[in-house]
């Protein structure tokens, strides 16, 4: 198997199994070991603990965190 795309699946594995980031809708790209992430999550906490689930991952050689957050601020 292609080691990107079984990277990919591991970082998956590791998302899903975290239960405080397993509901997050998260794309996951992976080119030569650098993983890419993309998405919009309801708070900074989130996307602090989405990396951290990541680098769980082995065989991540670098992590690109393009999630964004949801901004409440213009909810009132």
């Amino acid at each position: 198997m292609n080691p990107d795309i079984q990277l990919r699946h591991e970082v998956f594995a590791q998302l899903n199994w975290d239960p405080a980031v397993c509901s997050c809708d998260i794309d996951v790209r992976v080119t030569d070991g650098v993983v890419t992430l993309h998405g919009r999550l309801a708070s900074e906490g989130l996307k602090t603990a989405v990396e951290r689930v990541v680098r769980r991952a082995e065989g991540v050689t670098l992590i690109v965190n393009r999630l964004t957050t949801v901004d409440r601020s213009n909810d009132r």
